[in-house]
């Protein structure tokens, strides 16, 4: 962890750098204390004077390392020193690192160390008020998906300011509150888990990460913004973020309400009111410790939160933690149609209209410990809660058809529901270590508290256009379903030689969760309910889990390896209690081995290796044999059958970067294989048929379960080229990705295999000219092509294409001009959906003088009125287009103020 504080007094190092021949100083010079094994202790960089103050570890043995682009590295060891400064530190020139670095005419784009690639800040230009994601943005191999950002193809995870948390793990929120005018350089580095930087073993698990170094002088002070607005349809928009830095100690204070669909504090002031695109991939991302998973339709939305870090005993110990609340109430309005692939080249079609109202309110508290107690002993301590409550109602009407205008058989229902769920989790680690460098013994537990119930009442109305028969049914069911887990594992680390070291782990963990549905049912006649023992059920489930891992770790100039052979044993104990007892047993015995390889021959090219393996249990829901027919004619059960999934994946990266000529490559490739995937086994009746001989499932209608299959696999590659574009300065980005997936299911017991190839390319141009003008352009095109192994003949392409513009034009003193423009283009969906919209939103504003802190904008939302949603997905049964209503045409009044007050509370102007 890198540790940078600003204790005063005598915690402090103090020093100065200067050129050996010229005695000229070097402002910006990096300063690192490092431990024996490398790890950095605290870090500081040189001011203007070549001057530097640094925070003195509390170990009395350490080494000081010296970098600085075109000089050579110095490290100097210092064992049970009691100093107050180094004094003048002289660095020497290194010619052949000057020769690859220096840049005639133009601002340091950065430079390479190791896994960590570094671009400062000024080499980029930004509007004045811009955040720190739009700063990212701008940098080579990096994308941004509303709250995702992909960094040389992988997905970052976690946010550092200067080496320490700022919102937890929530990268979106950390990079729109921190503001441009603060930032002096970004880091984007392979950060080690929690264990392997306490243990110093690389097991080579890494978290993407952004690491922000601010400018020393805002390193105390407070800064923010304000904001509120109203518009037409009585749209409005209001909120701000204040955050208080006083050295290691920071507090922010945030609020927000809205109904114009934004969210999450991390979203952009209008961001959330567009229309989502194309989704694909395994699985979406959920909420995490901070953000809520932002619904699809119209949101309203009032929350409030609050962050804080700090540091104690000398620095020893560092604490963070946060507090939000999220209160909303969604509507969603959503047509889709789905075309079912069946057997015998027939088709099936499937066409939905809901409209659903949910509201809940949501509580999180995060906290985090990590402290150093002395050089031997060391604990991190991670509690987590969360209490969510809500209620909901849903109204479908929803038909199958032969085809486009032949309708099989039909139902109208509406669900009425209530949640409560609460969440604990605890993790806690210790690690003590030895005289002798690498030898270590930690321990850690991590447990896993969950409870959630639910009632809901159903009342539908169905009807078999084949024989003319309708019914009704009314329906009240109750939900509880809780679990407990816990994992515990001890670790023993062992150097053997100068590279080398090994690791011996054991693991124990299990998981137990239990669920109860009670059904009941009444006749339309009748006011009485009566207990469907078909569709009620209580449920335990216990799953054991046992592993054995030897670890060994090589640790090179250029090469660097992590490689573990584990055996796993683990025990599925299911019980059915009712209606009748029944018992399933089994047992799983796998090697789970993984190796990670790192070679970097030069600070421009590093490549990057890993092979892993994992099991899949599955869990309680899938493995009950209870019958879900909220929805009459998708009927849905789990499968006590099921058994436990084996995963092989690969993945490789190749990142090369020039510095010379601000070049930048990056390759990523991954692919997966599951044994034992579990799929989905879908029945497709061609009469009215009874389930478990007591559920009615309509002509036309669907059951479907899980069931093991015997292959999925998935292959991915993302390649990204960036360069500057000088005579328009500007810099270029191209994007190449390439996807391809196989997906096995069963459709009335046939296999069916679906292929689904993705190509994809990107181009984006962002301005580097200045700050009162600041553009970015990018275009993505997708095309798929999904293919069907029971229909061999015939194949489905669609192809959507996202255009995007963004400008921002300070034309005269303090007036600018903003827009942002987006168009949609779908092909290949049908004819309702291919169609090409446009999205634009522009802002007229001013500032006023003399700081400009203070805005008053006039925002027109969706200036063409073409907002819409459009989405395409695909599985092994069936291909989806949905169409979910969105915000329309508003405009709206904002006055924002812009809080900037650094070293001793002096006003910062963002002119």
């Amino acid at each position: 962890m890198i540790l940078c504080g600003n204790v005063l007094g005598q915690n402090m190092l103090q020093g100065k750098v200067v050129d050996k021949e010229s005695n000229e100083t070097l402002p910006g010079a990096y300063i690192f204390l490092k431990d024996q094994d490398n790890n950095t202790l605290s870090n500081a960089y040189t001011d203007e004077n070549g001057e530097f103050k640094i925070t003195k570890p509390s170990k009395n043995t350490f080494t000081l390392e010296i970098s600085f682009i075109g000089y050579k590295t110095l490290r100097k060891n210092f064992e049970n020193s009691d100093l107050s400064s180094f004094g003048t530190i002289a660095l020497e020139e290194d010619a052949n690192q000057l020769q690859e670095v220096e840049i005639q005419g133009q601002a340091m784009t950065g430079e390479v160390k190791g896994d960590t690639v570094s671009f400062n800040a000024h080499a980029y230009k930004t509007r004045s008020q811009a955040s720190a994601g739009e700063l990212v943005r701008k940098m080579p191999g990096v994308r941004m998906n509303g709250g995702t950002i992909e960094v040389q193809g992988e997905t970052v995870g976690r946010v550092l300011v200067d080496g320490e948390p700022f919102f937890g793990d929530d990268p979106a929120m950390a990079m729109q509150n921190l503001p441009v005018a603060v930032i002096d350089k970004i880091e984007f580095l392979d950060q080690k888990s929690d264990q392997a930087r306490l243990t110093g073993f690389d097991d080579g698990e890494t978290i993407k990460t952004i690491n922000i170094i601010t400018k020393e002088e805002t390193r105390g002070g407070k800064f923010g913004q304000l904001f509120a607005g109203y518009g037409t349809d009585d749209n409005y928009l209001a909120g701000g973020a204040v955050h208080f830095f006083e050295g290691a100690q920071r507090l922010s204070l945030l609020g927000l309400s809205n109904n114009i669909n934004q969210q999450n504090f991390s979203a952009d002031d209008l961001t959330g009111a567009f229309g989502s695109g194309n989704s694909r991939g395994w699985g979406r991302r959920d909420s995490d410790d901070i953000t809520v998973r932002e619904r699809p339709g119209i949101t309203k939305t009032n929350a409030v939160g609050t962050n804080f870090t700090d540091k104690f005993d000398d620095g020893k110990a560092r604490f963070s933690g946060n507090y939000f609340f999220n209160d909303s109430e969604n509507v969603l309005n959503r047509m889709s149609t789905r075309e079912y692939i069946l057997p015998s080249d027939s088709l099936q079609f499937y066409d939905e209209e809901r409209h659903e109202e949910n509201n809940s309110q949501l509580h999180r508290i995060n906290m985090k410990l990590e402290y150093d107690i002395t050089e031997k002993h060391a604990i991190i301590w991670r509690p987590r809660f969360s209490y969510e409550k809500g209620n909901s109602t849903n109204r479908l009407a929803a038909v199958n058809l032969y085809d486009q205008s032949t309708p099989i058989s039909e139902t109208v229902n509406a669900t009425e529901s209530t949640n409560e769920g609460l969440r604990f989790d605890n993790d806690f680690t210790y690690r003590y270590k030895f005289n002798k460098p690498g030898r270590t013994i930690s321990t850690s537990i991590e447990t896993g508290y969950r409870d959630n119930k639910s009632e809901s009442r159903l009342i539908s109305v169905n009807q078999n256009y084949q024989s003319g028969n309708l019914d009704s049914l009314i329906q009240r069911t109750s939900n509880e379903n809780g679990s407990f887990e816990y994992e515990a594992e001890i670790e023993y680390t062992e150097p053997i030689g100068e590279h080398s070291q090994l690791r011996i782990e054991y693991e124990i963990g299990n998981d137990k969760s239990d669920n109860l549905q009670d059904v009941s049912q009444r006749e339309m006649e009748s006011t009485i309910f009566e207990r469907d023992s078909t569709l009620s059920n209580k449920f335990e489930n216990n799953y054991q889990r046992q592993e054995l891992s030897l670890g060994y770790r090589y640790a090179g100039e250029t090469w660097r390896l992590f490689s573990s052979l584990n055996y796993e044993v683990a025990k599925l104990n299911s019980d059915r209690l009712f209606p009748g007892y029944e018992n399933t047993k089994r047992t799983f015995k796998n090697f789970v081995p993984r190796l990670y390889v790192d070679y970097e021959p030069n600070k421009s090219l590093s490549i990057r290796f890993g092979y892993r393996t994992d099991t899949d249990a599955p869990s309680v829901r899938q493995l009950q044999d209870v019958i879900n027919n909220s929805n009459p004619l998708q009927i849905s059960m789990g499968n006590p059958n099921l058994e436990q999934e084996y995963e092989h994946r690969i993945f490789s990266r190749i990142r090369k970067i020039n510095l010379e000529n601000s070049k930048s490559f990056f390759m990523w490739f991954s692919a997966g294989l599951r044994n034992n995937f579990m799929g989905t086994s879908t029945f497709i009746a061609s009469q009215d048929t009874l389930i478990q001989n007591d559920v009615l499932l309509r002509q036309g209608g669907q059951l479907s379960m899980p069931v093991n299959l015997s292959r999925a696999w998935n292959a991915n590659t993302s390649i990204s080229f960036g360069f500057p574009l000088n005579f328009m300065k500007s810099n270029l980005n191209l994007d190449t990705r390439i996807r391809y997936s196989n997906t096995p299911g069963l459709i009335n017991d046939q296999l069916n295999n679906n292929h689904n190839l993705g190509l994809g390319q990107g181009v984006g141009i962002s301005s580097n000219v200045g700050e009162k003008l600041d553009f970015n352009v990018s275009t993505s095109g997708n095309y798929n092509l999904v293919k069907s192994s029971i229909q061999e003949n015939r194949n489905t392409e669609y192809y959507s294409q996202e255009t995007r513009l963004d400008l921002y034009w300070n034309f005269w003193k303090g007036f600018f001009i903003s827009t942002n423009v987006n168009n949609q283009f779908y092909i290949g969906l049908g004819e309702a959906y291919d169609q090409s919209v446009w999205l634009m939103n522009a802002d007229f504003g001013y500032r006023f003088p003399p700081t400009q802190n203070l805005e008053l904008k006039m925002t027109v939302f969706d200036l063409l009125n073409q907002n819409t949603s459009i989405n395409r997905s695909v599985t092994d049964v069936y291909i989806e287009t949905e169409r979910t209503a969105v915000l329309n045409q508003f405009f709206m009044l904002t006055l924002t103020y812009n809080l900037r007050a650094f070293g001793g509370n002096k006003p910062v102007y963002d002119n």
